[in-house]
Order: C-alpha cells, then sequence, then structure tokens
C-alpha cells in the first residue's frame, strides 16, 4: 500500500475512532439526563397522557415549580414521601409562599424511588388518585420537584403541583 493511501487510511481510522469516542461520551451524558431535563420530560409525558383523555395541556408555572421543588428537597432531607412536609405544611401553604396566589384549585403528586421521567408519571398513571389529577382537565398549571439523594430510602424524590386560578 502506497504510503498516501496508508496514511489516509490511518487519518480516516484515528478520525473515526475520535468521533465514536466523542460520541461514547455524548451519549453517557446524554444517558443521565440533568435534573431539569428530568422536570421538562415529567411535564412532557403528563401533557401526553391529558391529550389522550382530552384534556388541555398544562402550562410550566415557575412559582408551582418551586414550590414542588422545595417539597420534594425537604422529603429528600427528611428522607420521607407524603403531602404534609416536615414543618406541617400543605400544597396550599407551600404554592401560596412561592407566589402561586389567586388560586381557585390546587393539586399534588407525590412519588419516590423512580429514576427516570417515564416511569415517574408511569407510577402515577397506575394509582387512582393520582391518575385523577393529571387528567382533572380543570387543573391549568403545573410544577414538578425532582431531588436525587443517595443514601436515603428511596433515592429520589418527585413532586407534581397542579393548580388553576380564578
Amino acid at each position: 500500500m502506497p504510503i498516501s493511501r496508508y496514511l489516509a487510511t490511518a487519518l480516516t481510522v484515528a478520525a473515526a475512532t475520535s468521533a465514536l469516542s466523542a460520541g461514547s461520551a455524548t451519549a453517557a451524558s446524554a444517558a443521565v439526563p440533568s435534573p431539569k431535563a428530568l422536570k421538562a420530560n415529567v411535564l412532557k409525558l403528563t401533557n401526553a397522557e391529558r391529550a389522550k383523555a382530552g384534556c388541555p395541556r398544562l402550562k410550566f408555572d415557575a412559582a408551582l415549580a418551586g414550590a414542588a421543588q422545595r417539597h420534594s428537597a425537604d422529603m429528600a432531607g427528611h428522607d420521607f414521601v407524603g403531602h404534609v412536609g416536615s414543618g406541617g405544611s400543605t400544597i396550599a401553604t407551600r404554592a401560596e409562599a412561592a407566589g402561586y396566589t389567586h388560586w381557585n384549585a390546587l393539586a399534588e403528586n407525590v412519588a419516590a424511588g423512580q429514576k427516570t421521567a417515564a416511569a415517574v408519571v408511569r407510577s402515577w398513571m397506575k394509582s387512582p388518585g393520582h391518575r385523577a389529577n393529571i387528567l382533572n382537565c380543570s387543573l391549568e398549571h403545573l410544577g414538578v420537584g425532582y431531588v436525587k439523594r443517595p443514601g436515603t430510602r428511596y433515592g429520589t424524590y418527585w413532586t407534581q403541583d397542579f393548580g388553576a386560578k380564578f
């Protein structure tokens, strides 16, 4: 094989190996979604379930997202799963403290242990009460909280806070 052809082949192999390595690094980082991406996917998957039922899409709400995130952090920090916070807070007190005021409806889903957005939405859809919140067509807004805390009983903690305003 002439030297020029050998060099061209070697360069092509090196470039392909480099591209594969970069692709593997990209695939590895894509395999572990960021908390922001997980929460966005929960909204997307929840809206897909609502669409199947003929409900309007939920709109992201920053105040509800803040309330949901703080509740997930509270559950992770105190290693529990529930609707009443460690200090006695409720969905109403958390939503209002976060700035979601003048509401006429609130609902909340909590879960723990699911590793992906798809897994947590599937889990909620299998539970009659959680499913009812997701498919409540009168709800308009959604905020999602997610905390990963290795070393706790569940490891991951999820909250969906739903609302509608007057």
